[in-house]
């Protein structure tokens, strides 16, 4: 417990802190701004501020290769004496009932569906996150040492207050504008303010208040090819999209992909989504993974359009798709 005079000392305000965090999602977009962070000075003093850190939130059903390439990014980070944290289930970062995104499925007979809303990547990317964000302002800014399971915004509220707000850089390439852009419900709230004061939900509040959120790729035009494109340039290498691989937005081609590849994995998410089914049988609209389609008819057309592609092109077609880009920042 801090004396008041510990607390006072704590409160001295520092006009130069700043502080810089990339959300790294391993894919290709994050890893292409990591890479030229390290690499062009110029980029770097252009983008990061302050003190800089990269954080990653695991959602719990990564590609094997997406965890190699957390990994060797692990490994990078500490070369350039870069703080990277990679928050697993584990730590307490997430959510209760989101440890991962076939843990809450599994117990709740649920599926994350094309139809219905996208709540995986807030639940076991973005709360994590800045639950995580919270924790280690406390500790390293205030001195204050709060367990991993706290779940407010206080201290990220408290930095910004301080020292202005944390800038968090978030890789979304050029073509992807409409995934920074207002929600209709967002810009209605913002068009009626003009004329009465709306009851904002808090977490627009604090996130308004407290986030400066960056992104260098839109600002310097640079699409997914160009960043594909300048990775191999580099000594280091050039991951696939990063994308769970139970997304409901996988293609044809990616479904036959994991039916092909990881056999296990495509038949216990087919359990999963009949166990939603059944759950809900008495439904009038009981939608699975697709709609109203199930995986295992899902499958078969694949099969019968795309069953003639080699390997080859199979992992060709996987290396060009990722599906946050259906995510908004």
């Amino acid at each position: 417990m801090k004396t008041e005079n510990q607390f006072e000392a704590a409160n001295i305000r520092m006009e130069d802190q700043e502080l810089t965090v990339l959300s790294f999602g391993a894919g290709q977009d994050s890893t292409y701004i990591l890479y030229k962070i390290i690499r062009d000075p110029f980029y770097r003093a252009r983008f990061v501020t302050g003190d800089f850190i990269v954080v990653m939130s695991d959602t719990g059903d990564e590609h094997d290769h997406t965890y190699e390439h957390v990994c060797f990014i692990a490994k990078l980070c500490s070369e350039y004496e870069i703080e990277f944290h990679f928050l697993t289930a584990d730590q307490g970062y997430h959510p209760n009932t989101w440890q991962t995104l076939t843990s809450q499925m599994i117990r709740n007979s649920s599926i994350m569906s094309m139809m219905m809303p996208r709540s995986c990547t807030d639940n076991v990317k973005i709360k994590p996150f800045y639950n995580f964000l919270n924790v280690y302002i406390a500790n390293k800014y205030y001195n204050q040492e709060l367990p991993n399971s706290t779940r407010n915004k206080t201290w990220i509220k408290r930095f910004a207050a301080d020292y202005g707000k944390i800038n968090v850089i978030l890789g979304i390439a050029a073509g992807e504008e409409k995934r920074v852009k207002e929600s209709k419900t967002e810009l209605k709230k913002r068009q009626l303010d003009l004329f009465v004061k709306v009851k904002r939900k808090n977490h627009i509040v604090w996130m308004m208040n407290c986030i400066l959120k960056t992104y260098p790729m839109i600002a310097e035009g640079i699409d997914r090819k160009m960043a594909q494109d300048y990775i191999l340039a580099t000594p280091w290498p050039l991951p696939p999209p990063s994308n769970c691989k139970r997304c409901p937005f996988l293609s044809k081609q990616e479904i036959l992909w994991m039916y092909r590849f990881i056999p296990a994995e495509f038949y216990e998410w087919v359990a999963m989504e009949q166990a939603k089914i059944d759950k809900c049988s008495g439904l009038v609209r009981n939608l699975g993974v697709k709609g109203e389609k199930l995986l295992p008819e899902i499958l078969a057309e694949a099969i019968a359009e795309y069953g003639h592609w080699t390997n080859d092109q199979l992992h060709e077609y996987k290396m060009s798709h990722g599906h946050c880009v259906l995510s908004k920042f």
